[in-house]
């Protein structure tokens, strides 16, 4: 029983991985796309994000599904999702197939997180889910940090359509595999009769929805910054080279995987710390943050800096189980589709808002085609995250007393 409920989490915990290398598979075959459909960038950049508009949209009705039929139907319809959603742009010639392929990637690809907090619930303890979820997700930012190294070897020794041949192959296998192992789950079904209840429950639930808007004003650091600027503001504020700049901004997803596992620990021995941790990491954020706009101490602060940033990034788990340990477990996957999709749209907050300061401010210097933003530009539009991030703190600190 505990081999074949270990054999479910990893293989959940693959297609985490295994989606995050479909999403970023358009970025590097962008040259092969617009000659092959005779587009533009633009129409290679407006493809990615249609992945996230399938993504989000998937996010509750996938919920509901898991909790409605348990993993062992919807985790492999959602991994054929995502490997036939890709297959338009090998397998068909007019551009408007693959486009809505991309969106069938997504909300294939939305099951993956989901899944993950699913499969942890119900075949682990609820002391040791959070770590099982935690390892997932190191799983997952493994493929998403090193998948693109294997992913170029391959495309540039044998081409792109072999490779996706061969991803949508390892998927089917991924799939069935699933399918096969994944027992069926009749107290699932039971549960799950009245979806209109479920959505009330979840969705006017105060805590469960305070919990995660307090928790989309912390994924600034991850979002906003790792993800949009970090590259920038380390070149300009700390006059590094772009190549070194791309390299250091990984160290913040190497520092989550580890915040994610160790603070997912510290939650299993003292398992009523929701609150103590999730602060922690805000403060730790806060003071990381501070102490790169002070542009003292080089490296010696900016290593140490970003990987404080990414370990306390871990606190989106323990966010999502203190959500989830206000419904019984029939209701985990509607609650993580719910806390997911709110911290969601912070991540397009905090990239819309510094990249709106960032065009107020900024007087249009380009050097050989590249923007000059100016360190004071870049630390000015970057103060929203640790000021989000300090709201958050207080936000907690009511929602602890309030739990007492």
């Amino acid at each position: 029983m505990l081999q074949r409920n270990f054999f479910i989490w990893l293989l959940a915990s693959l297609f985490y991985a295994y989606q995050y290398i479909l999403r970023v598979i358009p970025n590097i075959i962008a040259p092969e796309l617009i000659t092959k459909f005779n587009i533009s960038v633009t129409d290679v950049g407006q493809f990615s994000g249609l992945y996230y508009v399938g993504y989000t949209l998937a996010h509750i009705p996938i919920g509901l599904a898991l909790d409605r039929f348990g993993p062992k139907f919807i985790l492999p319809a959602c991994i054929v999702l995502t490997f036939t959603g890709t297959l338009p742009l090998i397998c068909l010639d007019e551009w408007y197939y693959s486009v809505l392929g991309r969106i069938i990637v997504g909300v294939g690809s939305s099951a993956s997180a989901i899944g993950l907090f699913k499969v942890a619930s119900m075949y682990f303890s609820q002391e040791k889910s959070a770590r099982m979820a935690s390892l997932s997700i190191i799983i997952g930012l493994l493929g998403a940090i090193y998948g693109g190294l294997p992913l170029d070897f391959l495309l540039d020794k044998f081409g792109w359509d072999y490779v996706i041949y061969t991803f949508s192959a390892f998927g089917c296998l991924l799939a069935l595999l699933l399918f096969f192992i994944t027992p069926s789950s009749d107290a699932e079904e039971s549960a799950g009769n009245n979806i209109l209840q479920n959505l009330k429950t979840v969705l006017f639930h105060r805590n469960i929805i305070l919990i995660s808007f307090f928790g989309g004003l912390m994924v600034g650091p991850l979002e906003g910054f790792a993800d949009g600027w970090a590259k920038a503001f380390l070149c300009e504020v700390y006059q590094m080279t772009g190549d070194l700049a791309s390299s250091l901004s990984s160290l913040v997803f190497v520092g989550m995987g580890a915040g994610s596992f160790f603070l997912a620990y510290l939650l299993e021995k003292y398992p009523n710390k929701h609150y103590e941790v999730i602060i922690a990491c805000s403060f730790a954020m806060i003071a990381s943050f501070l102490l790169l706009f002070t542009q003292a101490g080089g490296l010696y602060i900016v290593l140490p800096a970003l990987l404080v940033i990414g370990f306390a990034s871990g606190y989106q788990v323990i966010t999502i189980y203190k959500a989830i340990s206000y419904v019984n477990t029939n209701l985990v996957g509607l609650v993580t589709a719910v806390s997911n999709m709110i911290v969601m749209v912070f991540g397009y907050f905090f990239h819309t808002i510094i990249a709106r300061v960032v065009d107020l401010y900024w007087d249009k210097t380009m050097v050989q085609g590249n923007p000059i933003y100016g360190a004071e530009l870049l630390i000015k539009a970057a103060s929203v995250i640790p000021v989000c991030l300090l709201i958050a703190i207080f936000g907690f600190l009511w929602l602890k007393k309030q739990d007492k």
